[in-house]
């Protein structure tokens, strides 16, 4: 990779953060895509906080969970 591409790079980015669609201190995630050998993409995207989501254990199911239920 020559240092034009990296400067290239850069000033991507760098308009991304000026223009608001990315915050400066982002934290992103950066990984090669694409199914052929000579067919490949980077793809750069902001990494998101895990929702951990805990079922509330006064809800009731409202259906029946069995196979033979559904017939």
């Amino acid at each position: 990779m020559s240092a034009n591409m990296l400067g290239q790079f850069n000033l991507a980015l760098q308009e991304l953060v000026e223009s608001g669609v990315w915050s400066h201190d982002a934290e992103l995630e950066v990984k090669i895509a694409g199914t052929l050998k000579n067919d490949k993409f980077i793809v750069i995207k902001p990494v998101k906080e895990r929702l951990i989501c805990n079922a509330n254990p006064e809800l009731k199911q409202k259906h029946d969970p069995s196979p033979s239920s559904n017939i």
